[in-house]
């Protein structure tokens, strides 16, 4: 059975109709005008190209194939500019419209055949291909968390932007519409169902990606501590779950608010909870950006971070301490005096599990506060300590 291409075009066609009313109707409910516009605008304009290509009695000729494609090559821009509205950028509407006024300059000079309408059809193939790549560009830098969405989305356009870059190699003797020699119907159709697939996963792309994002934060926020801005303490227990390895070049502070109850006793609870705000403001500014911070209890967090030397990791805990003396001293009218108890402990070279290294830094700040608060506590290890010995590393107490 011989593929009749008005029927699969018009059938295209309303497809596209169907998915713009989606989210047409979709955002209607709250009236976020513009996104609604862009949203439909991808699906919407592709139905109009459809149009051109299906009822030639709207426009016959090659005026009709030459708008087809111009409205196409506006499809796929308006979609490129709806998936930055949906990753929190603003639209880049003049390279599209930029784009779209060369390709009609080209058409409009092109005829059936001839070298105007090879040079028209490869810049239409490397707008469709350009476009792709922006929109690979735009999936990999967003701030957001990489969903399985956004990366299964991000796979589909890298195959699209290799397939229009391949076409544009091929393009003197690929039949229409898939390059400039004469079409044929199994071309039509080719680039016809390749369009829909591509248009349907790029739909469902649209709808997954803003809910998985919601379902991200949410989840970070049933993690996060409100105050600190760390992990709270169902995070930490996520994190020491998760050790199926042993840790490797992995410092570990158990850290504490010395006389933290006092400071809520004396200056109240919002003097404390500026006080905790601060300790998560120090660890953002100070530590390295791979650092994980978490609050573990009213007064105590776990700093972890990757470290090669016992050295780098005390010389990292005093800086810690020292810095947040500094920023709490400036709480309050009469300032605050808030210091950090801190037990360091460093995964060896052998390898420990997490349970074992937070046991060791546990062990470390339990000395730093018996031996009088406000110092950092290394726990000294051998290979196979027996026992162990706890190193006091800061200067006594004034």
């Amino acid at each position: 059975m011989t593929p009749d291409p008005p029927t699969l075009l018009g059938y295209s066609t309303v497809i596209f109709l169907l998915l713009g009313i989606h989210f047409i109707l979709t955002e209607f409910s709250g009236r976020r005008w513009s996104r609604m516009a862009w949203y439909g605008a991808p699906f919407f304009l592709g139905a109009v190209s459809g149009l051109f290509s299906t009822v030639h009695a709207v426009l016959p000729g090659l005026w009709g194939f030459r708008l087809s494609a111009l409205f196409m090559i506006m499809a796929f821009g308006a979609a490129w500019q709806a998936m930055r509205i949906i990753l929190g950028y603003p639209q880049r509407v003049f390279p599209v419209l930029l784009a779209c006024i060369a390709f009609f300059v080209l058409s409009a000079l092109a005829g059936p055949t001839g070298l105007f309408r090879v040079l028209s059809t490869a810049f239409r193939l490397s707008a469709l291909a350009i476009l792709h790549v922006l929109g690979i560009q735009d999936l990999r830098h967003a701030t957001q968390i990489r969903t399985p969405a956004r990366r299964n989305l991000e796979k589909l356009l890298t195959l699209y932007a290799g397939f229009y870059f391949l076409l544009v190699a091929l393009v003197v003797w690929m039949p229409a519409p898939l390059g400039a020699a004469p079409a044929t119907i199994w071309a039509v159709a080719s680039y016809n169902f390749l369009t829909v697939i591509e248009v349907a996963l790029f739909a469902l792309g649209m709808i997954a990606i803003p809910w998985e994002q919601l379902a991200f934060q949410q989840q970070e926020l049933i993690l996060q501590d409100p105050l600190s801005g760390g992990g709270n303490r169902r995070a930490f227990q996520a994190w020491l779950e998760n050790d199926g390895k042993n840790c490797a070049h992995e410092a570990l502070l158990m850290v504490d608010i010395d006389h933290f109850k006092n400071i809520n006793d004396v200056h109240g609870h919002a003097i404390g909870d500026q006080i905790i705000i601060a300790m998560g403001r120090v660890c953002k500014n100070l530590l390295y950006p791979t650092t994980t911070l978490f609050r573990i209890g009213g007064d105590e967090f776990v700093v972890v971070f990757q470290c090669g030397s016992v050295d780098e990791m005390l010389a990292t805990a005093q800086r810690l301490r020292n810095a947040f003396s500094a920023e709490t001293h400036v709480i309050g009218e009469e300032g605050i005096t808030a210091t950090l108890s801190i037990g360091a402990a460093l995964c060896p070279g052998t390898g420990i599990s997490r349970t074992d290294l937070l046991a060791r830094a546990d062990n470390a700040l339990y000395a730093a506060k018996q031996t009088g608060r406000d110092r950092v506590v290394h726990f000294a290890h051998e290979e196979n300590p027996s026992p162990p010995d706890i190193s006091d590393t800061s200067p006594p107490c004034p």
